[in-house]
């Protein structure tokens, strides 16, 4: 009983850590509706919030009283390592600008989309459902509901074999143990996949 109630509480700390992901959701719809012949505006709107992020992460870390000044209020969101290191946010913010600089404005959408839906549903999946394991503590159940998650935000937006191969990418990066952020990694090499499929 005493397991089972430490295991929810994990899972809800997890899930509140991987909900905040949906505040990343504001990239791709400022994206969306900004106008096309406007990128490079949408670029450099983009690094300045970069920038401001970036100081404050540099403050949190040279400032003992700032990072627990910021840790008081956001701790629960963050991991452990997170304490001391880049959260995610700023592996996302950079994921999110090298996608809209590489590649075509549907494409950077829908990579970012990935990252959003696809991790929160193999967290999701994989903590409630997930019996057989892949790699270290991810499971097939999880992986199938990151794919689940990128087929259905990708297949209304782009032609099937994109966003066919970009989920797939996706769903096994998400799925291996890779030394670099997945909030970095899943947009671009989802991406990139996207960007050489379409091309063919």
């Amino acid at each position: 009983m005493k397991r089972r109630a430490e295991m929810d509480e994990k899972m809800r700390g997890e899930l509140k850590r991987k909900a905040i992901h949906f505040a990343g959701l504001l990239i791709p719809i400022f994206y969306y509706i900004f106008p096309e012949d406007r990128k490079w505006l949408a670029v450099w709107i983009l690094c300045g919030i970069a920038v401001l992020y970036f100081t404050s992460e540099l403050l949190r870390f040279t400032h003992p009283q700032v990072n627990r000044f910021i840790l008081m209020r956001v701790s629960a969101l963050l991991r452990k390592d997170e304490h001391q290191k880049v959260t995610g946010s700023g592996y996302y913010l950079i994921g999110a600008l090298l996608s809209i600089i590489l590649f075509d404005k549907m494409v950077a959408i829908v990579s970012m989309l990935f990252l959003i839906f696809g991790d929160f549903s193999a967290a999701v999946v994989g903590m409630r459902w997930g019996r057989v394991k892949l790699i270290g503590s991810k499971s097939l159940e999880g992986s199938l509901g990151c794919l689940a998650a990128c087929l259905a935000v990708s297949l209304p937006l782009l032609p099937p074999k994109t966003a066919i191969v970009g989920s797939l990418v996706a769903t096994i990066v998400e799925l291996l143990p890779l030394r670099i952020n997945d909030n970095l990694l899943i947009p671009v090499i989802s991406g990139l996949a996207m960007h050489l499929i379409s091309k063919l």
